[in-house]
């Protein structure tokens, strides 16, 4: 990650030339830290942020603590890194209503501001924005010290002509629906010169019912981007496209596959190109048969502020429940949750890098409570708390090409915190306790 994207905040615009902007320090001390490296947590620790960067993280005898700092005592409490999300949508809900008319700033930055109250501090939106992201994004990088979650941006995705996902409401015309090597170039072009964060591509038939973009195609989008120096993304369903795109040099799964169970000759195929399974998205799953019945976690406390009243009425509904059960492909979805689950924990065995992403934002995919969700599938799958933990940390940052700035709590690094009351590593649900949330040192309010 250039570290010209995140300027030190501590550069200050003051009248007087030659005046020094004197340091903001904040310690944050006596919790327990889990940094995210999956090492042992500490005790009784201390972090100094100054001017938003971590510059000690540890135990807090070893700490030097500077005179003058703005002190948060965290006895009893723990601080785990803020939750990187590698695959969500921004801009185009309301409610239960997805539509291009929605994106709008406020609307962005709401959902923004959503995600960092439930200890999403970074998210990466998956390729159906608009400009006004791109405008927000680069906003936030003149600081590095957003008082909303971090963006990152695929701008516009790929598909085919009238490809997935078209069909979708208030997708028509957002992704480029190409057929020729020639309109992938000139996309590229468009993309680079937008600064994009990463590639984007589709790649679905909708089981069976729509047109899938050409597996040639997607090679000729990952090729041009290796070219831009950007990394690709694709949305897959099945383990053919999935296995012939990471042969193919892809950097990421941004879903699991789903149509069967990952073998060997799959998980070799992943090691030797270096393909992550960037994002196993178990919620895209949930939400197409969770609400079959009204879900108990509709009058959670901890829930009910990611949702609107009238959304939370509509999901306990019976023409609601009664719609999700008319179409008999969403049960299907029982299944392909179950796939996904067994296929994350083979790959986390054999070693395969992985991260954490839910696909949240389009309508009942509900942004920062599933977050929390995912994490609860992840250890069902047979993943450790400090895996999980580590997915969205250390890793996410990894795969994002962003490890210089984000992901770890350790010196060097943004202050991207969350304290919580209970335990983590003992058990993930747990991190629901979330009690104090900061971005770059600020925390959110």
């Amino acid at each position: 990650m250039n570290r010209s994207l995140f300027q030190s905040a501590a550069l200050c615009a003051l009248a007087l030339a030659g005046a020094v902007c004197p340091a903001e320090v904040t310690v944050l001390d006596n919790a327990t830290l889990i940094d995210g490296t999956g090492r042992v947590p500490v005790a009784n620790s201390a972090i100094v942020i100054t001017d938003g960067r971590i510059t000690y993280a540890g135990p807090k005898a070893q700490a030097k603590l500077p005179a003058g700092a703005t002190r948060v005592d965290l006895a009893g409490k723990y601080i785990v890194p803020g939750v990187i999300n590698l695959h969500g949508h921004l801009g185009a809900t309301k409610g239960l209503v997805q539509d291009n008319k929605n994106y709008t700033r406020e609307n962005t930055i709401h959902q923004l501001k959503t995600y960092a109250n439930y200890g999403v501090t970074t998210v990466v939106s998956m390729g159906s924005d608009q400009p006004v992201l791109l405008t927000i994004r680069n906003e936030q990088r003149t600081t590095g010290r957003p008082k909303e979650t971090r963006v990152f941006t695929a701008f516009r995705g790929f598909t085919g002509p009238g490809g997935y996902p078209t069909k979708a409401p208030g997708m028509k015309g957002v992704p480029y629906e190409v057929s020729t090597p020639a309109q992938v170039e000139t996309a590229l072009n468009e993309l680079a010169a937008n600064r994009v964060d990463l590639v984007k591509v589709w790649v679905d038939d909708h089981l069976g019912k729509e047109q899938k973009i050409p597996l040639d195609l997607v090679k000729v989008i990952i090729a041009g981007a290796k070219k831009r120096g950007l990394n690709t993304a694709a949305h897959i369903f099945y383990y053919g496209d999935a296995k012939t795109l990471a042969e193919a040099g892809l950097h990421g799964l941004v879903h699991s596959v789903r149509d069967k169970e990952v073998d060997a000759a799959f998980i070799a195929s992943l090691k030797k190109s270096g393909t992550w399974q960037a994002a196993a998205t178990f919620t895209r799953e949930l939400s197409m048969f969770v609400y079959a019945q009204p879900p108990k976690w509709l009058d959670d406390p901890f829930f009910q502020p990611s949702a609107t009243p009238d959304m939370i009425r509509t999901f306990k509904s019976e023409a609601y429940t009664k719609g999700v059960l008319a179409n008999a492909e969403n049960m299907e979805y029982k299944g392909f949750l179950k796939t996904a689950q067994k296929n994350l924990k083979k790959l986390a065995d054999a070693g395969v890098p992985y991260g954490f992403g839910t696909d949240t934002g389009p309508p009942a995919r509900i942004q920062g409570f599933f977050e929390h969700l995912e994490m609860q599938l992840m250890a069902e799958a047979g993943l450790t708390p400090q895996q999980i933990i580590t997915s969205w940390s250390k890793s996410a940052a990894q795969w994002l090409g962003a490890s210089k700035d984000l992901g770890t709590i350790e010196a060097g690094h943004w202050a991207d915190i969350v304290v919580t009351g209970k335990n983590p590593v003992a058990d993930i649900n747990n991190m629901r306790s979330v009690e104090q949330v900061y971005i770059g040192g600020n925390r959110v309010k």
